[in-house]
């Protein structure tokens, strides 16, 4: 975990240091979020967007390969068919 020590101006803002700003690939003019967890200051980059936040969620959940996501979709399609029959 990387640390750093800030100082909070009098305008109560704080300068990232450099290394994390860009280890983080952080941009001006973005929003980050900050989060108080008990007495600690929790900051992260704000995600652009939920399909942002969800990418990666379901993973693998449909199967590990193509070839079985295939095979998945093949057999819902079927219990489609035999619904509507």
């Amino acid at each position: 975990m990387k640390q750093a020590i800030v100082k909070v101006s009098s305008k109560r803002q704080i300068t990232l240091p450099a290394s994390i700003y860009k280890k983080l690939g952080i941009q001006p003019g973005q929003k980050l979020l900050l989060e108080v967890q008990g007495d600690k200051i929790i900051l992260s980059p704000k995600t652009t967007s939920y399909t942002e936040l969800l990418a990666g969620s379901l993973k693998n959940i449909y199967g590990r390969t193509p070839e079985e996501v295939n095979a998945y979709i093949r057999k819902e399609r079927e219990t489609w068919d035999r619904a509507l029959s």
